[in-house]
């Protein structure tokens, strides 16, 4: 999601922002970024001082153990829908390697830096937590956030067609749309339903609203404005 920063918390990333940055050692290049996960234990200290939000030990240490099966899901399940991606934009992804932090606090997600909230994920926090590849989809499209970032005109068609619509919906149109064409090229229809599923589930309604738009245009009309 692409939130603004309330002044309250904002300076959380400032103090540990590059914490988990340097814990990750580099590795050699791809075709497509490797995406690194470690979770963000720096942010979420400082996060639940500052938040007055209480992180149980179990959360911690159920994502810590889980970081090897949440890093071989995107190996299995991301990697082949950036692949996707790039093949239906038809631009390569500009980074080499994408550090992201995965959080238990009451912090949203983020795309700069790549904050992802795994609350929802984990068994420990939820008896109705996310499958895998919702999990999945969460990592991507906050990946897509920066991906897409210089990439959206200011002349797009769609966009002004939209315009009146709030921020939280014109900044996920093209997104949700090229998620969606990602599926559709990998024919995984069950996934993108628990996806869509899971937005419109969201307290902010504007998620749901921008799956409506795509929906109703067609995802193509959104992605031909990419390429």
């Amino acid at each position: 999601m692409n939130r603004q920063i309330g002044n309250s918390v904002s300076h959380i990333l400032l103090v540990v922002g590059v914490i988990w940055f340097a814990s990750v050692a580099p590795h050699a290049s791809s075709d497509i970024p490797i995406v690194q996960l470690s979770y963000a234990d720096g942010f979420d200290s400082v996060c639940s001082q500052q938040a007055h939000y209480a992180i149980k030990p179990a959360w911690v240490a159920e994502v810590n153990s889980r970081l090897p099966e949440f890093a071989a899901n995107w190996k299995r399940d991301g990697e082949p829908l950036m692949r996707a991606i790039e093949q239906i934009v038809g631009t390569p992804f500009r980074d080499k390697e994408l550090l992201v932090a995965l959080s238990v606090c009451s912090f949203p997600s983020m795309s700069d830096p790549l904050l992802v909230n795994v609350r929802f994920s984990l068994k420990s926090f939820t008896p109705d937590s996310v499958p895998p590849d919702v999990t999945t989809s969460i990592i991507l499209h906050e990946i897509l956030h920066h991906y897409l970032s210089d990439k959206l005109s200011h002349g797009s068609r769609l966009l002004r067609q939209y315009a009146g619509e709030d921020e939280t919906v014109t900044s996920h149109l093209h997104l949700m749309a090229l998620m969606n064409a990602a599926y559709v090229t990998l024919r995984e229809p069950d996934t993108m339903k628990r996806v869509i599923a899971k937005d419109r589930e969201l307290p902010n309604r504007s998620y749901g609203r921008a799956w409506d738009i795509v929906q109703a245009e067609g995802y193509s009309a959104f992605v031909s404005e990419l390429k």
